[in-house]
C-alpha cells in the first residue's frame, strides 16, 4: 500500500499534512508519535472514515481513497480500532460469528475453528462474554475477529492501551506472528513505541500530522534524540 501527499482530517479541520508513506507487503510498518500526532487519523483515512482533502491511498495498484469501510474490508483490509473493537455483551463465539456474518454456516464454522487454532487461548473462554475477559484477552479476540475475513492487510490501532507491560508484550508477540506465520501485512499504530519498534520492519514518526522520520524501525529505536524527545524512550 502507498499513501501519496495525503492531507486529511475531520470536517474542515486538517490533521495530516502532505503525508507520504509506503507499507511493504508481508512486513510490519510501525507508526509512532506523541498524542495528537494524527496516527489514528491516518488509519481512519485509509478506511474512508476521515475526510481526505487531497492525496491518494493506493492498495494493490488501485486508488481506494474515500472507499467506505465495508468495501475496504471486502478488498482484504481489516481494521482493529483502539476502542469498541469487541461486543462486550456477546460471547467469544458470538463475537467471531458476528465478524463473519456474511459467510454460510459451514464456511463460518470452519473459519471460526481456523481462527481459534491461531489463538488457542480463546478456546478456554469460548462461551464467556467478551466483557468478562482481561484486557489482553479482549485484544486477542479483536485481532481474531479481524482475521475472520482472511485479510491481506491489517490496520491495528493502539493495541497496548491500558495493558500491563507483560500483557502488552504478549499482544505484540501475536502481532509479530501475523507477519511471521501468516504472511499478513501489518500497519501498526502504537503508543508503546519501544516494543512496537522492536517487532517492526519499517517505522514512521508522526509529529503534528507530518512525518519526522521514515526508515528502519531499529534505526528509530536507536536514535537517542528522536526516541527521547518524541517517544519518551530513555537510553539504557
Amino acid at each position: 500500500m502507498n499513501i501519496n501527499r495525503l492531507y486529511a482530517g475531520y470536517g474542515k479541520f486538517k490533521v495530516l499534512f502532505d503525508l507520504e508513506m509506503e507499507v511493504p507487503a508481508n512486513e510490519i510498518t510501525v507508526v509512532v508519535g506523541p498524542n495528537g500526532a494524527g496516527k489514528t487519523t491516518l488509519l481512519n483515512s485509509i478506511m474512508g472514515v476521515a475526510t481526505v482533502f487531497s492525496g491518494d491511498v493506493v492498495y494493490q495498484g488501485k486508488r481506494i481513497t474515500g472507499t467506505p469501510p465495508h468495501k475496504a474490508a471486502r478488498m482484504g483490509i481489516s481494521y482493529v480500532p483502539q476502542m469498541g473493537n469487541v461486543f462486550a455483551g456477546l460471547s467469544v463465539s458470538e463475537n467471531l460469528q458476528m465478524a463473519g456474518y456474511w459467510m454460510g454456516k459451514n464456511e463460518l464454522n470452519n473459519r471460526v475453528d481456523q481462527v481459534l487454532d491461531m489463538f488457542p487461548v480463546l478456546r478456554q473462554f469460548i462461551g464467556r462474554k467478551a466483557g468478562t475477559l482481561s484486557g489482553g484477552e479482549r485484544r486477542m479476540l479483536a485481532i481474531a475477529m479481524g482475521l475472520m475475513r482472511t485479510p491481506k492487510l491489517m490496520l491495528l490501532d493502539e493495541l497496548s492501551t491500558d495493558l500491563a507491560p507483560i500483557i502488552a508484550k504478549r499482544v505484540m508477540n501475536e502481532v509479530a506472528r501475523l507477519r511471521n506465520e501468516l504472511g499478513i501485512t501489518v500497519l501498526l499504530v502504537e503508543q508503546m513505541a519501544k516494543r512496537a519498534l522492536e517487532i517492526g520492519d519499517t517505522a514512521y514518526l508522526l509529529v503534528s500530522g507530518q512525518v519526522r522520520f521514515r526508515g528502519k524501525a531499529g534505526d528509530l529505536l536507536r536514535d537517542p534524540e528522536l526516541s527521547r524527545v518524541y517517544l519518551g524512550i530513555k537510553e539504557s
